[in-house]
């Protein structure tokens, strides 16, 4: 098992949007309703295609005790490679989703870093996609379930560090791909 770990590294690489207004440049990111998305785009993520996904999670940091009870689905970008979120009005919630996702329900987590719970089945069908390479970008996006939904985190453009990281735990797959090794009887002796 190798552990891949990856932080937020610029503005554009998490952003909010609320009734289809996309913000990158805020201090927080909220997810306080069914129309509140947040985005998360790790760069380089450097899983080889094949692996398999042992587990994986969010680790945010809850800015505000009001807003410590995420009710949330979690789900990644259904893509080879993320790009960047851009203020385009829906830029999170046009992206397509992975079919797998995971619930994040649990209230008065109170402040600081908090981690999610695993959410393993979504990583997976990312690099399970035959255009996954090593060293390509994912996108985590993540909803409001209902107007219950009180989630705060700290943004990039915050500053002042522990900004969301994702965690992965994983096993490269054995392929090292060409033809199977030959055994002697499969080669033909030449003659000069």
């Amino acid at each position: 098992m190798t552990i891949f770990s990856t932080t937020i590294t610029a503005s554009a690489d998490d952003a909010q949007e609320a009734s289809g207004t996309v913000t990158i440049d805020g201090g927080a990111l909220n997810a306080n309703s069914t129309t509140g998305y947040t985005g998360l785009r790790f760069q380089n993520v450097t899983i080889p295609p094949g692996s398999t996904i042992n587990t994986a999670s969010l680790n945010v940091y809850l800015t505000s005790g009001s807003f410590d009870d995420p009710d949330i689905t979690i789900y990644a970008e259904d893509t080879d490679d993320a790009a960047a979120f851009t203020t385009a009005s829906n830029n999170i919630s046009s992206r397509t989703p992975t079919t797998a996702n995971t619930v994040w329900n649990v209230g008065s987590l109170s402040t600081g870093v908090k981690t999610s719970p695993d959410f393993a089945a979504v990583i997976q069908e990312i690099i399970d996609r035959g255009g996954w390479s090593s060293g390509n970008d994912l996108a985590i996006i993540y909803v409001g379930n209902d107007a219950s939904s009180l989630m705060r985190i700290r943004a990039f453009d915050a500053g002042g560090g522990d900004y969301a990281t994702l965690n992965i735990d994983y096993t490269a797959g054995s392929g090292g791909g060409g033809q199977p090794p030959r055994s002697l009887h499969q080669f033909r002796q030449r003659t000069v």
